[in-house]
């Protein structure tokens, strides 16, 4: 390998795999004979097929992306070595496009390059080389969002590195190793609370009779509540649905696919008197229409929920369009369904997920369920009544055959075999054999052996 002057730098001159290259080094003389040691390494390497020692692949790190995208180009270095140099922007855009053949929607394709960019501009995350994990976690410890707002971008950035590992950009994944914060119920910002049946109630009649809001009727309005509460439809799903997904006939209702949140599409249930209002509402609408118009769903069940005179926000628990799914499972459970049930009607992964963050209890009904339990005093008080208290019970249920009677003649009923017994033994227990079989059979049998003298002749008394 030579090195030869070229203007105001040094270059390399030097041939590899019956090619020759020349490959611009540095102004500086030593650091590009530096360069030219760590090339031919590198092509040894290369030649030989060996495993990258760690001081060579720090001064890989070092080089600039220029020179790391030339060796790459000539063979020198593979494609997870050059791909460490291209900008992080450039690899983002892979990554988006291979999380669309899941077919997400747009907004959330959008929201997870937003969030990738700014993980790059605050930690300074430039090149694949720049990415670490200490300098990521000490970006998650200083968000001052919430703790599920933290998950998620941990979650994100983990997904990201895999993608790059799997796809040979990435030689190591340190990120695999980072731990997810742990969210807790006091962490979150905006606990919502589930409706009780009387406020349900409040809130379909303030609607329904209320005026018209973003061009939308008070009766379209309860018929959306009514909808969300029977059935756990989420906002967007409601908005989403057209004349062709219910059937009127089966009173189902169908959510498509791609609409859905899972992405598996679901078909519910409706009760008879829902789907005839809901059918008297679409009318003449074509099958492709979209059956309801939603806008501002928050804002919307707040305008309603403040003429029905039900409270936005009690003890830091709040009221919005999504607490009408809370409400669901809630009812569900409180009516006594089935757990899987619920759970099927809720489209969750397990039950744990049904009972801790969608059922609520209400107030009073802890109470009424301690008061729902048996009157211990008037139990014991019948038991004593009809002669079948605890005292009864108990001498009812002592063995006959107690110390205090094992020597009472009439509570023999066998024939002991005993060594001393000459008479038996000399008969070769032929008489003790019959009066065993006497004795099951039910026949009388005078005792060979009557009670005292055999507490007498036994030993142990």
């Amino acid at each position: 390998m030579k090195i030869v002057k070229s203007g105001k730098k040094f270059a390399l001159d030097f041939r590899f795999r019956d090619g020759r290259f020349r490959l611009v080094a540095f102004e500086d003389e030593k650091a590009s004979r530096r360069l030219s040691d760590t090339v031919e390494r590198l092509m040894d390497i290369a030649y030989n097929n060996d495993v990258m020692p760690l001081d060579l692949q720090r001064a890989i790190d070092c080089m600039p992306p220029r020179i790391v995208r030339k060796l790459g180009t000539i063979g020198i270095l593979s494609a997870a070595r050059t791909a460490g140099k291209n900008r992080l922007e450039d690899h983002l855009g892979d990554f988006v496009n291979s999380l669309a053949i899941k077919r997400p929607t747009r907004q959330h394709l959008a929201q997870t390059k937003k969030m990738l960019k700014r993980v790059f501009a605050d930690c300074r995350f430039n090149v694949i080389s720049d990415l670490d994990a200490d300098r990521f976690i000490a970006f998650i410890n200083g968000l001052n969002t919430a703790a599920k707002t933290k998950k998620h971008y941990t979650a994100l950035m983990k997904q990201f590195a895999q993608w790059l590992h799997d796809t040979g950009r990435l030689p190591k994944n340190h990120f695999r190793l980072i731990k997810a914060p742990k969210v807790l119920q006091a962490d979150q910002v905006h606990p919502r609370r589930a409706l009780s049946a009387d406020e349900v109630a409040r809130l379909i009649h303030a609607a329904e009779t209320g005026e018209s809001w973003w061009s939308i009727s008070g009766r379209e309005r309860a018929l959306i509540y009514r909808l969300a509460v029977e059935s756990g439809l989420r906002l967007n799903e409601i908005r989403t649905l057209k004349t062709e997904d219910f059937d009127f006939v089966r009173c189902t209702v169908t959510v498509q696919d791609s609409n859905e949140k899972a992405r598996r599409g679901a078909t519910l249930p409706l009760r008879a008197a829902t789907a005839a209002l809901i059918q008297d509402f679409l009318g003449n609408k074509t099958p492709q229409a979209r059956a309801f118009t939603v806008k501002k769903g928050s804002l919307m069940i707040q305008v309603d929920l403040k003429k029905a005179g039900i409270p936005y926000e009690i003890d830091g628990k709040y009221c919005d369009f999504h607490s009408l799914r809370h409400s669901t499972a809630s009812l569900l459970i409180q009516t006594g369904a089935n757990i899987k049930t619920v759970q099927t009607i809720m489209r969750h992964t397990t039950a744990e997920l049904t009972l801790q963050k969608y059922s609520h209890l209400y107030a009073g009904q802890q109470r009424e369920t301690i008061e729902s339990l048996p009157d211990f005093q008037i139990q014991q008080a019948e038991a004593v009544k009809t002669g079948t208290d605890d005292r009864e019970i108990a001498q009812n249920l002592l063995p006959k055959n107690c110390q205090n009677s094992a020597n009472r003649p009439e509570n023999n009923r066998t024939i002991p075999n005993n060594s001393r017994n000459a008479e038996m033994i000399g008969k070769g227990h032929f008489e003790a054999i019959e009066g065993q079989i006497a004795a099951f059979s039910g026949e009388k049998l005078t005792p060979l052996i009557l009670g005292e003298n055999w507490a007498i002749q036994d030993s142990n008394l």
